[in-house]
C-alpha cells in the first residue's frame, strides 16, 4: 500500500463534462450562462468543480456549499460562502460598494459588512442585486454545491441569479445529489421552473466506464492492479468514483467499514418491513425479477407493495421495468452482511425454488446453482452449474461458463457420485471449463485445467482425447508457452486416417493453420489452411455448422496468410471469408480483425478503420468479453495512427489495464509504445516498453505481429538515444527471418538512419540485405514510401519522393521535415522557410508533437522564423475555428467532424493561444474579420 495515490488522483471520466463546463464559461458575453451538475453521491462533483474553477484565469469565482445540519438544511450557509468568498476576492469596501443602500442586510451573514446587522428579510433582494451588479464589471462565476441541502431562501437566491445570468454577463453553476431529491423535495419544483423557462443547462454525470474504473483504481493504488482485482472493483462499485477509491485504498478487505458504513445509512433508516424487504433482495443479487422476488418475501402483496415503496422513496431501491434493483451494487453487499445465517439458508433455498420456475437462460442456471451452494445442496447446485456453462458456452458468454465450471469443479468432491449427478466425467467439465476461460482471456488458469485435462482423459477416448489436445494447444499458444505444434500432432497422430475422424481432423488442421499465421509461417499457414478447408467441405454438404466455421475460417487464415507476404490476391480472398463467417460470431470477429489488420498493410487506413469500428460494435454486441473487444480495438488504435490522428489513438486502449496477460493485450501494449515514439514523447515510451517487456517477450516469441512491432520500436527508441550499431541489432530481423512479411519494411527505415548515423561517424554496414527485402515486396502498395524514405537517409534520393506516397501519416510528416532540413542544407532558405512551417503545421495537425517541435527549432537555428509569415492555424484548426464561429459547441464539432470531444478542445485551445484571442467569441471575430 506504500504507492497510495489518495488525494493526488486524476480526475478521471470527465474529461467532456470539463470541456463542457469550460465552453459554457467561455460562451458568456452580454449574455450569461447557468448550469447545473447533478448526480448520486460518490459521482464527483465536487471534485469537478475544483478542477474547473482551478483552470479559469481572470474570474472572480465564489463557491458555497449548502449543508446538513442532522436535522434538516442549516440555514444560507451556501450564501455566507459566496459573500466571504467576494471580500476575500474584492475586498470589504468593494462590496460594500456594490451592495449600495442593502449593504447593512449582508451584516447577518458577514458582520464585516454591515456597522450593524440590517433587515435580514431584504437578504435575498440584496444578494441577487450584489451578484448582478458585479457581474457588469467582473468576469463573475458562482458556484452554489449541495442545493439538495438547500433552505428556502438559498433556493430562492440560486433560482433568482439564474434568472438573471440571461440577461447580465454572468455564469452560475449550480450542483446537487439525485438520490436526494425525493419526489417531494422543495427543490424539484424550482428546477422544474427554470427548466420551462429553458433558463438551465443540464450536465448530469454519467458512471465510469469500467476502462474508466481501471485508470482511476490503478492511480488510486499506485500500482498497477490485476486484471482481475480492476473487473471486481468495476462490477463492485456500479462506476461511482468514490466507491471505486475505497475499493482500490483497501483493495485486501471485502468491504471497507468505512464504506460499509456510508452505505447501510438509508438502509437503517427504513421502517422494519421495508428493511426485511431490502434483506430479501440482497440474497437474490443486485436485481430480481418481480415475479421471483414475490414467491420468496413472506407476506401478501399489499405489504410486499408498501415495503417496495418505503425503500424506493429512501433511494435505497430503484424499479427497473419489472425487477427491482439496489441503487448501487455495493449496497447489496452491505445489506446481504445484515442477515443472520439461519436467514441465509432460508432464502438462498427459496430463491434456488422459485428460480427453478424460470426459463432455463444461462444467468438463471448460473444463479440457481449460486443458490443451491449457499443454501448447502451440493448436489442440486452441481447439476445446476453444470447446465449454467453448456447454456452459456452456447450463448458466448465465456465469463458465465467458466465461472460456472469453476463452481462445478469446487463442488465435485463434495457430492458422492459426481457425474451421475451432472451427466460427465470431471474431464469433460474441465475441459469445458478451460474452453471458457481461455475464451475469456484467463489464460493461466485455463493452461492448468487444460493439462488436468488431458492428464485425466481415458486413452480408449481417441476422438476425445484428440480434441482435449487440439485445445491443450491453442491455450498453450495464448498462454505463451509453446506454440502448440507438438500437442497438435500429437492429437493428428491419434486420430490416424479414419475419414470418420474428418470434422475432429479439420478442426485440428485449423489450430494449426491460425498458429502458424501468427507466428509468421504464412506459406505454411495457407496449406494448412487449404487442407482444413478441403478435410471439413463433405461435412459442410451434410450439413454441419461446425465444419462451415471450419470453412470460414481457413478463408480467413488464407487471405490474411497470403496478404502478409504481399499477395495482393489475399485482400480479395475476404470477401469470400466474409461471406462464408456471417452467422458464426468468432468468425466474424477474426474477418474484422484481420481485414482491418490487412486494410493498413495495403496503406488503405480509412477503410480499415471503418472495418475496424464496425468489428467493435458488432462485438460489444454479440461478444460478452472483452479478449477479442481488446484486439480490435488495438486495430482502431492502429489505424488512426496510420491515418495520423495521434490524438484519437491516444484516447483509446482503455480497456487494457482490465484484461489479464495475453497476445491480445501484449500487441496492444506494443502499438501502445509505437503510439508514443510517434507522438514524440520518446521517456514514456522508453518506460512504457520496460514495464511491459517481459509480457511482450513472452507472447512476442509466438506472435509476429507483436515480434517485428518491438523490433521497430526499440530500433527508433535506439536511435533516438544515438546508438546506431543497437538499433541496427533490431532492424536485421527483416533480413534475418521472412516471418514478418510486409511487417519487415519499415525496419528497412531503421536500419538505413542507423547506417547514415554509422556513416557520419566514419563508420558503415552492410545495407544490401535491406535492399533485397524492399525488391522482394517492390509490388506492394506502399512500399514506395519505405523504399524512398530508406534511399533519401542515404543520401541516394529526396525526402520529396516520399512526402505524398502512400503509407503511414507520420513516416510523410517525418519526410517533410527531412525534405525542409535538406533544403535548409542546400541553401535554398526560402524553399526550406516554407516546407519547414508546412512540414510543422502538419505534424501539428496529426498530434506528431516530436516532429512538429523539431522543425520549428530548425527554423529558429537557421533564423528561418524572423523572415517568415506569422504563423497562423493547421488545417484542422481552420476548420475548427470555422465551426466555432458558425456558433457550434465543442459536441456538435466532434460530430460534424468525426473526432473526439476532447480533439476539438485540444484544437480550441491552440486557436486560442495562436490567435492571442481571449474567448471562443473573439476567436470567431478575428475569423469573420479574415474571412471580409
Amino acid at each position: 500500500m506504500g504507492g497510495m495515490q489518495i488525494g493526488r488522483v486524476p480526475l478521471v471520466g470527465r474529461q467532456a463534462d470539463l470541456d463542457a463546463l469550460r465552453e459554457e464559461v467561455a460562451a458568456v458575453g452580454s449574455e450569461g450562462r447557468a448550469v447545473v451538475v447533478s448526480g448520486d453521491a460518490g459521482m464527483g462533483k465536487t471534485r469537478l468543480l475544483r478542477d474547473f474553477t482551478d483552470g479559469l484565469d481572470g474570474v472572480v469565482v465564489v463557491r458555497g456549499a449548502a449543508v446538513d445540519s442532522g436535522s434538516g438544511p442549516a440555514p444560507l450557509t451556501a450564501v455566507t460562502d459566496l459573500l466571504r468568498d467576494l471580500v476575500d476576492a474584492l475586498g470589504v469596501d468593494a462590496v460594500r460598494d456594490a451592495a449600495g443602500p442593502g449593504a447593512d442586510a449582508l451584516g447577518v451573514l458577514v458582520p464585516a459588512l454591515a456597522d450593524a446587522p440590517g433587515d435580514a428579510e431584504r437578504l435575498a433582494d440584496v444578494v441577487v442585486e450584489l451578484f448582478s451588479q458585479l457581474a457588469r464589471s467582473h468576469r463573475l462565476v458562482v458556484i452554489m454545491e449541495d442545493l439538495h441541502w438547500a433552505d428556502g431562501t438559498t433556493s430562492e437566491i440560486a433560482a433568482r441569479l439564474v434568472r438573471r445570468a440571461a440577461a447580465l454577463p454572468l455564469f452560475v453553476l449550480l450542483s446537487y445529489r439525485t438520490d436526494d431529491l425525493g419526489r417531494g423535495h422543495p427543490l424539484r419544483p424550482v428546477l422544474a421552473e427554470l427548466d420551462r423557462a429553458r433558463l438551465l443547462t443540464h450536465r448530469p454525470l454519467a458512471r465510469l466506464s469500467p476502462a474508466e474504473v481501471g485508470a482511476l483504481a490503478t492511480a488510486v493504488h499506485g500500482d498497477a492492479l490485476p486484471a482481475g482485482v480492476l473487473h471486481d472493483i468495476a462490477a463492485r462499485s456500479d462506476g461511482i468514483p468514490f466507491y471505486v477509491e475505497e475499493l482500490a485504498s483497501f483493495s485486501g478487505e471485502r468491504l471497507p467499514i468505512s464504506l460499509r458504513d456510508v452505505l447501510l445509512l438509508r438502509y437503517e433508516r427504513l421502517d422494519a418491513e421495508a428493511r426485511r424487504f431490502a434483506r430479501v433482495l440482497a440474497t437474490g443479487g443486485v436485481e430480481v425479477a418481480h415475479p421471483v422476488l414475490r414467491d420468496v418475501f413472506e407476506g401478501d402483496e399489499s405489504a410486499l407493495e408498501d415495503a417496495v415503496r418505503s425503500a424506493v422513496d429512501a433511494q435505497v431501491v430503484v424499479i427497473r421495468d419489472d425487477a427491482y434493483a439496489f441503487r448501487h451494487a455495493l449496497m447489496q453487499e452491505a445489506v446481504y452482511a445484515e442477515l443472520l445465517p439461519t436467514e441465509r439458508t432460508r432464502l438462498h433455498t427459496a430463491y434456488a425454488i422459485a428460480l427453478e420456475e424460470s426459463p432455463p437462460s444461462a444467468r438463471v442456471l448460473a444463479d440457481i446453482a449460486h443458490h443451491w451452494r449457499a443454501a448447502h445442496v451440493p448436489d442440486r447446485a452441481l447439476a445446476a452449474a453444470v447446465a449454467a456453462q453448456r447454456a452459456a458456452s452456447d450463448a458466448s458468454a465465456w465469463s458465465t461458463a467458466a465461472e460456472a465450471g469453476e463452481r462445478a469443479l469446487e463442488l465435485w468432491e463434495s457430492v458422492p457420485d459426481p457425474e451421475a449427478v451432472c451427466g460427465m466425467s470431471r474431464a469433460e467439465v474441465l475441459r469445458r471449463t478451460s474452453a471458457a476461460l481461455v475464451s475469456a482471456n484467463r489464460n493461466d488458469r485455463a493452461l492448468a485445467f487444460a493439462r488436468e485435462a488431458v492428464a485425466l482423459w481415458p486413452e480408449d477416448d481417441v476422438v476425445g482425447r484428440a480434441e482435449m489436445l487440439g485445445d491443450l494447444a491453442t491455450i498453450e499458444f495464448q498462454s505463451g508457452v509453446s506454440d502448440g505444434v507438438e500437442s497438435i500432432e500429437q492429437a493428428l497422430a491419434i486420430l490416424g486416417d479414419d475419414p470418420s475422424h474428418d470434422p475432429q481432423r479439420a478442426g485440428l488442421l485449423l489450430s494449426s493453420a491460425r498458429v502458424h499465421m501468427l507466428n509468421g509461417r504464412q506459406s505454411l499457414g495457407t496449406e494448412v489452411a487449404a487442407r482444413a478447408r478441403a478435410t471439413a467441405e463433405a461435412a459442410v454438404s451434410a450439413g454441419d455448422p461446425d465444419a462451415a466455421e471450419i470453412v470460414a475460417q481457413a478463408l480467413l487464415i488464407a487471405a490474411t496468410c497470403r496478404a502478409s507476404v504481399g499477395d495482393v490476391g489475399g485482400v480479395a480472398l475476404f470477401e469470400e471469408a466474409h461471406a462464408r463467417s456471417v452467422g458464426f460470431v468468432r468468425a466474424m470477429m477474426r474477418y474484422y480483425i484481420n481485414y482491418s489488420n490487412t486494410l493498413m498493410q495495403v496503406g488503405r487506413y480509412e477503410d480499415a478503420v471503418a472495418v475496424a469500428q464496425e468489428g467493435l460494435e458488432y462485438g460489444r454486441t454479440h461478444v460478452a468479453d472483452l479478449g477479442p473487444l481488446v484486439m480490435i480495438e488495438a486495430n482502431v488504435i492502429e489505424a488512426h495512427i496510420y491515418a495520423g490522428r495521434l490524438r484519437e489513438a491516444e484516447e483509446l486502449g482503455g480497456l487494457l489495464p482490465l484484461v489479464e496477460p495475453g497476445l491480445y493485450s501484449a500487441f496492444l501494449r506494443e502499438r501502445l509504445v509505437c503510439l508514443a515514439i510517434w507522438r514524440g514523447r520518446v521517456e514514456g515510451a522508453e518506460t512504457a516498453l520496460e514495464a511491459s517487456r517481459l509480457e511482450l517477450d513472452r507472447f512476442g516469441a509466438y506472435e509476429y505481429q507483436t515480434r517485428f512491432g518491438m523490433a521497430y520500436d526499440l530500433g527508433e527508441l535506439a536511435l533516438a538515444r544515438g546508438d546506431a550499431r543497437d538499433a541496427l541489432s533490431h532492424a536485421r530481423l527483416a533480413w534475418e527471418t521472412t516471418a514478418g512479411g510486409v511487417l519487415a519494411l519499415p525496419l528497412t527505415a531503421v536500419a538505413a538512419r542507423a547506417v547514415a548515423m554509422l556513416r557520419d561517424g566514419g563508420e558503415d554496414a552492410d545495407v544490401e540485405p535491406y535492399r533485397a527485402v524492399l525488391a522482394a515486396f517492390a509490388e506492394w502498395p506502399v512500399t514506395p514510401l519505405w523504399a524512398a524514405v530508406f534511399a533519401a537517409e542515404l543520401g541516394e534520393g529526396s525526402w520529396a519522393d516520399a512526402v505524398d506516397a502512400v503509407g503511414p501519416a507520420y513516416i510523410r510528416a517525418y519526410a517533410r521535415v527531412r525534405h525542409g532540413e535538406s533544403l535548409l542544407a542546400d541553401g535554398d532558405r526560402a524553399a526550406a522557410r516554407e516546407a519547414l512551417g508546412s512540414a510543422a503545421s502538419y505534424a501539428d495537425e496529426l498530434g506528431a508533437d516530436g516532429l512538429a517541435e523539431r522543425a520549428r527549432h530548425v527554423m529558429t537555428d537557421a533564423g528561418l522564423t524572423a523572415d517568415a509569415p506569422r504563423s497562423v492555424l493547421t488545417a484542422r484548426e481552420e476548420q475548427v475555428l470555422e465551426l466555432v464561429a458558425e456558433g457550434l459547441s465543442n459536441g456538435q464539432i466532434a460530430e460534424r467532424l468525426y473526432i473526439s470531444v476532447k480533439t476539438v478542445s485540444v484544437h480550441v485551445s491552440a486557436i486560442l493561444r495562436k490567435l492571442d484571442a481571449p474567448s471562443r467569441t473573439a476567436a470567431a471575430a478575428i475569423h469573420r474579420r479574415s474571412a471580409a
